[in-house]
């Protein structure tokens, strides 16, 4: 499907799972370790405003969010492009990027499920590296794909996971153990607010042809590969939630045609390739006196 793109990350090893209850993992689709790259959603490839997963908690009603971990993929090179086969990236050579995450409630009385209220939304900027330099001579003469000795194996993107705090933004988690996690974050035409084609890194002669690196940003989608500590499930295992953008580019959804700029539901062709999410959650503190929100 043209809305998954294979890549694949490093191999990232992730700490045993807590089981006390102030920082108690009741989410998690996060394979461990991680292997080189993933199955990954792209914006700007796609279409995308917003891309996320209805998440079904273990045990959590009335606890209060503290953490959302997100793995991306990183497509973008330092210099040059991956799809061109010039790709050379420095040793932890990194570019910022502003991230939002948004945790919104589930409407289970429909079917399928739909999403309900914003309760809290973080925005952060991080440091995402940059792909490594391709290596044909390791990977049987191929100019897009850069090397792992980690896992002697050769992949075209490089993925991290990202970490956002929600201790301050005082979210419970609602009665039916159901959130909805997305990630959103800007490109050129798409996300949010699309930043244009003004930026230097737009011009065909920016380093080598790099283009801009949050255009080759995407989010991971497979829960296919790898060991998983699987915590809670999906709330729709044939399902995402996608906000799509609005036309003349229309998002190429799985499930039938869905209206532009409304977070919804795309079900019927997603099994096995959800976003990788680890969410943490305070168990013992006392429901938010504001509610299910802010």
């Amino acid at each position: 499907m043209n809305k998954k793109r294979l890549s694949v990350l490093f191999v990232l090893t992730l700490a045993a799972l807590p089981t006390f209850g102030q920082n108690q993992v009741v989410y998690s689709t996060i394979s461990s370790p991680l292997p080189g790259n993933v199955v990954s959603q792209g914006f700007e490839c796609c279409a995308v405003q917003e891309f996320g997963d209805g998440l079904g908690l273990v045990n959590s009603a009335g606890g209060q969010l503290q953490q959302v971990t997100v793995v991306l993929s990183s497509w973008a090179c330092e210099s040059g492009s991956w799809n061109v086969g010039n790709c050379v990236s420095s040793p932890n050579a990194r570019f910022s990027q502003a991230l939002t995450v948004n945790v919104w409630s589930v409407n289970d009385t429909t079917s399928p499920a739909s999403a309900g209220v914003l309760l809290g939304s973080v925005t952060d900027t991080f440091k995402i590296p940059f792909r490594p330099s391709s290596t044909p001579s390791k990977c049987g003469g191929n100019t897009t794909r850069w090397y792992s000795p980690i896992d002697n194996s050769c992949y075209r993107g490089l993925a991290t996971p990202i970490s956002l705090n929600f201790s301050n933004e005082h979210v419970t988690i609602p009665a039916n153990n159901k959130i909805i996690v997305t990630v959103a974050y800007n490109t050129s035409d798409f996300g949010p607010s699309p930043l244009g084609h003004t930026a230097p890194c737009n011009s065909p002669t920016y380093n080598n042809g790099a283009g801009c690196p949050y255009d080759s940003l995407n989010v991971s989608a497979d829960t296919t590969n790898g060991t998983f500590n699987l915590v809670g499930s999906p709330v729709d295992t044939n399902g995402v939630f996608v906000r799509p953008a609005s036309l003349p580019y229309p998002y190429s959804s799985c499930g039938g045609p869905m209206t532009p700029g409304v977070l919804a539901d795309d079900t019927g062709c997603w099994a096995g390739y959800h976003p990788q999410i680890e969410v943490r959650v305070n168990t013992n503190a006392k429901p938010n006196q504001k509610g299910n929100g802010k």
